[in-house]
């Protein structure tokens, strides 16, 4: 009797051993997803910064990796290691699991905030995608993928799509199919959208908003409508760049928003140029790791904005090495369909962010006034921001606020 109840102690010891073992492995799965998914988004957003110096930028990365890791598992040879090193996929095990985990975690999010996304492969149906390719992609990516008719119904898949989008979007996004910007030869479409109004866990007082210039660059200022707001909230600062970083969390901290302001305009540039250089995943992961900033009673101004970006992220991609995947002659998408001459035929990447006062009553009594020895953190002058789904520590949107 003795024995057998030594015997299942042992057993159980064994049985929990593999539980923690498995439940290991799945978290350093998930940690190096962030960490792929945080490298990329900022490879794109400092190659976005390029094309234009000055602009307001704001965009989805989490929109764009989820769906091009769904075309990654369509591919082999060359094609695959493309993708994987542009998307910094090489060291993550297990990718779909990765990604299930992080896209069933976000989806709940639209239950606490005005945020809709839109991660869409459209793939011509006549390419007859293996059933095979379709049941493993199912679970990981559960609505990324559909078949459409490009080659015989062109405009009503058009019609349909925007239609589609719109509906996803509570009509935020309409028409996101221009005519004429498909056609019989289209083989795989990628949309990605994306609708964000801010929540805040700690109201702006509407009071306190008031008409203040903000500054483009050393010498031009145009109007704003300045939030503010005296709290406590996690502030950091990195000396060499005289940068300092603040986060705001959204409605029950689900997320946040990480803002990256320059103390000053020191050049005759928005001032932003040499943190954009600075900028690296490894670089952002140390500014915002939470042992670097501290809970500090801060004064905060922060403009009401609405930003919108509209991308074609092919040229983009390309710059990241992502070549293959747009050219019919080299392409392989042999794990989906056998079919030859497949190629990712267009990106669409439309984003709307919209920054404003709302979120929850203060419960600070008497009020935001009384707080003392405080810091002030001026956003009166371009600045980088993202915004942080703090479970998984995914970047959801991210972008700069040049001017208003």
């Amino acid at each position: 009797m003795i024995k057998e109840k030594r015997k299942e102690r042992v057993y159980a010891q064994i049985k929990i051993g593999k539980v923690g073992v498995a439940l290991l492995v799945r978290k350093m799965a998930i940690d190096a997803l962030r960490l792929a998914n945080t490298a990329f988004a900022v490879d794109m957003f400092k190659k976005l910064c390029e094309k234009d110096k000055t602009a307001n930028i704001v965009f989805a990365p989490l929109c764009t990796s989820t769906s091009l890791a769904l075309a990654y598992k369509a591919t082999k040879g060359d094609t695959a290691t493309q993708m994987a090193k542009a998307l910094h996929l090489e060291d993550v095990k297990d990718v779909l699991f990765g990604f299930q985990t992080v896209t069933s975690d976000i989806s709940r999010l639209s239950s606490f905030f005005s945020l809709k996304m839109v991660k869409r492969l459209y793939v011509e149906k006549s390419l007859n995608p293996t059933t095979e390719f379709i049941n493993a992609t199912k679970r990981p990516f559960p609505s990324e993928l559909e078949l459409v008719d490009f080659k015989e119904k062109t405009e009503e898949t058009r019609q349909q799509i925007n239609k589609s989008v719109s509906e996803l979007t509570d009509g935020k996004m309409e028409n996101i199919l221009n005519e004429g910007s498909i056609n019989d030869q289209t083989k795989i479409l990628l949309v990605n959208t994306a609708y964000f109004v801010t929540n805040w866990m700690k109201k702006f007082p509407e009071a306190q908003i008031k008409e203040c210039p903000f500054k483009i660059n050393k010498t031009e200022t145009k109007p704003v409508q300045m939030m503010n707001l005296e709290a406590t909230f996690c502030l950091g600062y990195v000396k060499e760049l005289k940068t300092a970083i603040l986060e705001l969390p959204c409605l029950n901290k689900h997320m946040s928003m990480l803002i990256l302001l320059p103390k000053e305009i020191e050049d005759d540039t928005t001032g932003l140029e040499q943190l954009e250089r600075a900028l690296t995943p490894e670089t952002l992961v140390q500014w915002t790791n939470p042992s670097v900033m501290a809970n500090t009673k801060v004064n905060v101004f922060l403009p009401k904005f609405k930003v919108e970006g509209d991308y074609d992220l092919k040229p983009v991609l390309e710059s990241l090495g992502m070549t293959n995947i747009f050219n019919e002659n080299v392409a392989d998408f042999s794990e989906m369909s056998e079919t030859k001459g497949v190629v990712l035929s267009q990106i669409i990447h439309r984003v709307s962010l919209e920054v404003n006062e709302e979120g929850a009553e203060l419960s600070e009594v008497p009020g935001y006034r009384i707080l003392q020895h405080k810091d002030e953190f001026k956003a009166d002058h371009p600045f980088i921001f993202l915004f942080r789904h703090n479970k998984t520590r995914n970047i959801i949107l991210s972008g700069r606020f040049c001017s208003p």
